[in-house]
Parts: structure tokens; C-alpha cells; sequence
């Protein structure tokens, strides 16, 4: 999870490893569904009906380009926000069920302090084949997958 400006040298170790992994890893993004039964079964997440914070979601994935070419055609966005608890503090994660795109928000904890729970759940989540073309999704996806011992999907597995 990227919570400052990227610098020089970042960039450049990003587009190594990008270029390191390239035609390695699989696609294997999941569903917004799918890691909504994970935050579940892992954190005892709790959905919310927050009308704000539902627009907020369904708001980001129509309003970046990134977010909004992966919804099916003609398909709006379905946003659903769970509620948990991580390192003291209360976290809001807000998932969009057919795409898988996911943000989190936090008024106890800074995104440094739920940077892990970002990490875990944005390599549970997966990279789609456009993802696979982004040199800092790949960077960051290898990162979380060498943070917790992990082995990113490849061809071989």
C-alpha cells in the first residue's frame, strides 16, 4: 500500500521487479464477493449499511478509469462495506462485489497502522491480466506475497 509520494528510486524498483516477474504470474484476481467471505471468516468483518460510505465505494470505482473498466458492460457498481477491527482500531473496507475493487478508511488508525491489512487483502484479492500489465500492482503483489512467505500463482503452480 502506497502512502506517500513515490519516489525516483521506488519507481525504478518497481519496473525491475515488474520486469523480473514478467510472464510469471497468473491471473487470479477474485471477486468482491469472494473477499468479502474472507474479511468474514478471517476478522469477523460485519457488513454496514452506511449510505455514505456505499456511495463512497460505488463513487471510486465509477469515477477511476482503473476501477470502472473492469465492471461488467452495463453493470453498475455493487458496493457493499464491512466493518472490522485490526490492531485496536476500527476499519471500514469497502468492496465492490463484481470487480473486486476494495479501499479502506480508518478514523482510529493511519494508513500506515492497517498497511497490513491492505497488503494481505490486496494479494488474497489477486491481479486480473490488466493488472498484470501495471509495473506497481506486480511490484506490490510480489511484496505482499514475500511479506507473509507467500508464493505468487505462476505459471508453474
Amino acid at each position: 500500500m502506497l502512502t506517500h509520494e513515490a519516489t525516483r528510486s521506488e519507481i525504478e524498483e518497481w519496473k525491475r521487479i515488474f520486469e523480473e516477474y514478467r510472464g510469471k504470474i497468473r491471473p487470479c484476481r477474485r471477486s468482491g464477493e469472494e473477499l468479502a467471505a474472507y474479511l468474514k471468516k478471517r476478522y469477523s468483518a460485519v457488513r454496514t449499511d452506511d449510505r455514505e460510505m456505499l456511495a463512497a465505494t460505488a463513487g471510486n470505482v465509477l469515477e477511476n478509469e482503473c476501477y470502472r473498466e473492469k465492471l461488467p458492460e452495463g453493470k453498475e457498481p455493487r458496493a457493499e462495506v464491512f466493518r472490522l477491527f485490526w490492531r485496536g482500531g476500527e476499519v471500514f473496507v469497502g468492496l465492490e462485489a463484481e470487480t473486486g475493487a476494495f479501499f479502506m478508511e480508518s478514523s482510529a488508525l493511519s494508513p500506515d497502522e492497517y498497511a497490513d491489512l491492505y497488503d494481505e487483502v490486496f494479494f488474497f484479492r489477486g491481479l486480473d491480466e490488466k493488472d498484470l500489465e501495471n509495473f506497481f500492482l506486480v511490484a506490490e503483489y510480489v511484496r505482499a506475497a514475500e511479506k507473509y512467505g507467500l508464493q505468487a500463482p505462476s505459471e508453474r503452480n
